[in-house]
């Protein structure tokens, strides 16, 4: 059964012990940089021994900004990207990967393609990884004739309402093959 005040108890006592963790590192970290101060200042003189002390004192914090400088990788750890990585390779991963690149486009589509990947997925499995790039590719492409359907949409409204039409960036594919031609000769 869930106990709540055990649960509030338990909670009450590990933060009680953190914050006194906390609070003797930090006066721990106190007395060193006072007892080192005083030694340097002896040893240094007034002006040399509290400058060094302070580089004494920054070192940690550089050599920490340099480890992170240098380790700027996933957050993940190595287990966690291996575990993606499996299931990414593996064939829920394959279909998982089918269906939601489908599921855009219609609900038919992406029932088609969870049929044809499980029947793949227990009888060829060698073949499922390369269905799963086609389905994505194919995915892909709808995903841009959307785009180019709407934009396309977009500028058929612009020339109905007597807009210019932008110049092209790019001079016609025609006349890029009919100039190649002319050249030829």
């Amino acid at each position: 059964m869930f106990n709540v005040s055990h649960k509030i108890e338990s909670f009450k006592t590990s933060l009680i012990g953190f914050v006194l963790m906390l609070a003797c590192t930090i006066l721990g970290i106190i007395w060193l940089s006072v007892s080192l101060y005083n030694y340097l200042t002896q040893q240094f003189g007034p002006i040399a021994g509290p400058a060094l002390c302070g580089l004494v004192l920054f070192i940690p914090i550089a050599i920490y900004g340099i480890v992170k400088a240098v380790h700027r990788k996933d957050k993940r750890s190595k287990k966690e990207r291996m575990f993606d990585e499996a299931f990414a390779n593996s064939s829920v991963g394959s279909l998982s990967r089918m269906i939601e690149s489908m599921s855009k486009h219609s609900p038919f589509a992406a029932a088609a393609v969870a049929i044809i990947g499980g029947f793949l997925a227990s009888r060829f499995p060698q073949f499922l990884s390369m269905f799963a790039e086609l389905v994505q590719a194919a995915g892909d492409e709808l995903d841009r004739r959307r785009v180019h359907k709407a934009e396309e949409k977009v500028r058929k409204a612009e020339e109905a309402r007597g807009a210019t039409p932008p110049p092209p960036d790019v001079e016609p594919r025609a006349r890029r093959r009919n100039r190649a031609k002319a050249d030829m000769y």
